[in-house]
């Protein structure tokens, strides 16, 4: 029998149906055949030329599979060979090769051995191939564990096929796995952008609660909490901010409790203890009233609202009446403790004389909120400075970002305000040349000069505004810059000194205050005029060539000048307390009315009010026939009711008091005090003293008495500042007394507070009759200035070291 050719299958697949069709041909038949199959009987031939044809089929086995049959791998192969009418075949009946064939019982026999392939032919030439060269271990990248591993196709049918087992449990052995994930320490992620912003409204709603039920808290000399920032958003996306401006330390605390002092408006000014309620000055001489006459009190100064080339110093009185006046109004805010206040001062101050042209439109100043708390909280200014823009009829203000930079103060307050800088008359601080277009012709000058004299209107002119405690040195500075040997050869000299003077200012006051500071500078009393009796008539533009003048040349300039810058000025004669007066003895009469021998000057100021000024006293004083240059501004600072005590018009036009009051010629020579005034040095001014405060009044002082007496006088002004208005910090006051019966002498320090100074004596210890009682202030300790000491300092070193010391004042004992 021929042997029946084992079938041959292209696929897995096809192998793994066979053998599941031979496992089931075992359960559903009998026990398997021990030989081979007999052929089936051939087909008769009767029957061979009924059956249907074949189909055909493509001469290859192996065709491709039929993309609507689907995968090749989850569906049969499409080149089986095709049954008998369309029928599938029947898989092959399974081959056990491992039995024995039939014996002549009649089982089949076993199969042959099959001849295995010949073995391959070797390489040629026999040769070994070389070994490759050792790979080279890397050290860039190392290959990691996985827990899954890839395997071909090929492979996975042969691990199939050979029924081999994976080896996944010992590479998972040999594999070091990760930590997990809760043993690693990562860093966290950064919030987003809405979560920042979550954050920040939650902070600032919590910090608004809070801050509604505290009431505010009130400081003078401390300064405001830092509040906690959160750390910048790490998020380059966000448009950068500007670093907020960084505040003062914190408030000084005891048992969590602020230090708070009482504003300096809220509480009373401090006044001296009162004095004894019967004094021995009430048996002065001269006194016919029976007790000691006492100066009228000096009126609060009240506040020009006309601006000027600099920045205006405000109070808590004048401040309500500044800011409402229906003009825009720019204010700074400070505290002498904050350095970006000093930071901001220059450009303040320049601000001021930039908008120096529109002083009648608008107005700049500043304000130390460190004195006047209730002004603080009223607009709850919580940074230092602040900068302030009233628009003159709301109380509601506008506030500027906090800046030094003057171009961005500027485009601010032209923003509001609307006034433009560009309207501002051209200067660069170099002396303009003359205009000579603008020269008044001589008609018109001789109309100027010859108009008639201004009269005093009913109605009290606008106050000037305290000019004790003004900042002139803008005017001052410009005085200085034109000596009298550098100006031009012209024959209109007053013109020009008008033009290079007052031409830098718009207020009225400062140039009036410009032509007075440059006669102090220029001019000269002639001594050898006036001594010599040779006193003549002298044209201004003669007394500027030579420098030399009287009181009639000092005044006689200062009109002329005043007249070609604009000003209403004119000159007024009459008597003046000066060189030569003698105040009255007990019981000598009142000389006869003769208002004559002195001249000064009348000027509208700024407000339209009358200014009385002494330019030929403020130059300086004669001494022994000698001309001593002091510049004394108190002769243009002071009050018309204190100017009038030394000096008495001709005419009583001129008198210009507040009060509107014209006084007799008695009740002028006799002075307020009604007897001959106690003796003040030069030095007074120079301490910042008003000349009008010091008491006992009278110069003579009884001593027969067991009564006490009061020595007390007070600053300039309430608001004067020694070291901004004045020469530095203050000295100490004292008082040298003679000790009973004037046989030990002594020296007494004062006590003071903002204002006064004061010292209470027994008369009998200030000495005997014919002695004086001198007040003097300490000057110098060791050979060292020694401003700013103290009362306690000056006691603790009194008798141990050297002291130097100078005159304010003296009083004679009888």
């Amino acid at each position: 029998m021929t042997e029946v050719e084992e079938p041959q299958f292209t696929s897995l697949s096809a192998r793994i149906a066979a053998l599941n069709q031979q496992g089931v041909g075992k359960s559903v038949g009998g026990p398997p055949p021990t030989g081979k199959r007999p052929p089936p009987p051939p087909p008769p031939s009767s029957s061979s030329a009924n059956r249907p044809p074949l189909p055909s089929r493509g001469q290859t086995t192996n065709n491709p599979p039929i993309a609507s049959y689907g995968s090749s791998v989850a569906k049969l192969p499409n080149n089986l060979p095709t049954g008998a009418k369309n029928l599938a075949l029947m898989p092959p009946p399974p081959v056990d090769r491992d039995q024995a064939r039939p014996t002549s019982s009649g089982k089949t026999p076993p199969l042959p051995a099959r001849n295995g392939p010949p073995p391959l032919p070797n390489r040629k030439g026999s040769q070994v191939s070389p070994a490759l060269p050792a790979r080279k271990q890397s050290t860039q990248h190392v290959r990691r564990g996985s827990d899954e591993s890839t395997m071909s196709f090929n492979s996975t049918i042969s691990s199939l096929s050979l029924g081999q087992t994976s080896s996944v449990s010992s590479v998972e052995s040999q594999r070091k796995l990760p930590p997990s994930l809760d043993m690693a320490k990562l860093p966290p992620l950064p919030p987003t952008r809405r979560e920042r912003e979550a954050r920040e409204a939650e902070e600032q709603a919590r910090i608004a609660k809070e801050n509604a039920n505290k009431a505010p808290l009130i400081s003078m000399k401390s300064s405001p909490n830092i509040p906690l920032r959160q750390p910048p958003p790490v998020d380059r996306d966000l448009v950068p901010k500007m670093p907020p401006r960084p505040k003062m330390d914190n408030k000084p605390t005891v048992n969590n409790t602020e230090i708070v002092p009482p504003p300096a408006e809220a509480r009373p000014r401090r006044l001296p203890p009162p004095g004894p309620a019967k004094s021995v000055l009430s048996m002065g001489f001269g006194n016919k009233s029976g007790h000691t006459p006492n100066l009228a009190t000096k009126p609060i100064p009240t506040y020009t609202r006309s601006g000027g080339p600099t920045v205006q110093e405000l109070n808590a009185s004048n401040f309500d009446s500044f800011v409402m006046t229906g003009k825009p109004s720019f204010i700074d805010f400070y505290t002498t403790y904050c350095k970006y206040c000093v930071e901001l001062e220059p450009q303040w101050k320049q601000l001021g004389e930039n908008f120096s042209f529109a002083s009648g439109q608008l107005m700049i100043a500043k304000l130390d909120v460190g004195k006047y708390e209730n002004i603080r909280i009223r607009f709850n200014i919580e940074e230092f400075p602040s900068m302030l823009y009233f628009d003159g009829h709301s109380e509601t203000p506008q506030k500027c970002p906090f800046t030094t930079d003057l171009k961005y103060l500027t485009q601010f307050l032209e923003e509001k305000s609307g006034i433009l800088m560009a309207d501002a008359p051209k200067s660069n601080g170099v002396p303009p040349p003359i205009n000579m277009r603008s020269k008044p012709t001589k008609i018109q000058v001789q109309a100027t000069q010859n108009r008639s004299t201004p009269t005093v209107a009913a109605a009290p002119a606008p106050s000037s505004g305290c000019l004790l405690c003004r900042d002139f040195s803008g005017p001052d500075r410009v005085a200085s810059q034109h000596p009298r040997h550098s100006l031009p050869q012209t024959s209109d000299v007053t013109g020009y000194l008008a033009e290079v003077l007052c031409g830098p200012f718009s207020s009225p006051t400062d140039k009036a205050r410009a032509i007075f500071t440059w006669l102090h500078h220029n001019i000269a009393y002639d001594t050898e005029a006036f001594f010599g009796n040779r006193v003549k008539h002298v044209d201004p533009k003669d007394t500027i060539a030579s420098g030399l003048a009287v009181c009639g040349g000092y005044a006689g300039v200062y009109t002329a000048v005043a007249l070609k810058a604009g000003l209403e000025a004119v000159m007024v004669s009459g008597h003046g307390k000066g060189y030569g007066y003698t105040a009255l003895q007990p019981g000598q009469p009142v000389p006869p009315v003769d208002a004559s021998g002195h001249a000064w000057n009348a000027v509208r100021i700024d407000g339209g009010e009358w200014k009385l000024l002494d330019s030929c006293w403020g130059a300086g004083n004669v001494g022994n026939q000698v001309y001593n240059k002091h510049f004394t501004p108190s002769y243009f600072t002071m009050s018309n009711d204190e100017f009038g005590i030394k000096h008495f018009p001709s005419d009583e036009e001129y008198f210009f008091r507040s009060d509107g009051r014209i006084p007799t010629w008695e009740e002028y020579y006799i002075g307020p005090v009604g007897a001959e005034p106690l003796q003040l040095f030069g030095a007074v001014e120079d301490h910042g003293l008003s000349q009008t405060s010091f008491s006992p009044p009278q110069k003579r002082i009884p001593v027969n008495s067991d009564e006490v007496i009061r020595f007390q006088f007070s600053k300039v002004c309430e608001h004067w500042d020694f070291e901004k208005n004045g020469q530095g910090k203050p000295y100490q006051m004292i008082l040298k007394i003679n000790g009973l019966d004037g046989r030990k002498e002594d020296y007494v320090a004062f006590e003071n507070n903002a204002f006064w100074y004061w010292v209470d004596v027994r008369a009998r210890d200030l000495g005997a009759p014919g002695q004086m009682v001198n007040c003097y202030a300490v000057t110098t300790v060791n050979g060292k200035d020694s401003r700013g000491m103290t009362r306690r300092e000056y006691l603790n070193k009194k008798g141990k070291c050297g002291m130097g010391f100078g005159g304010v004042c003296a009083w004679d004992l009888v």
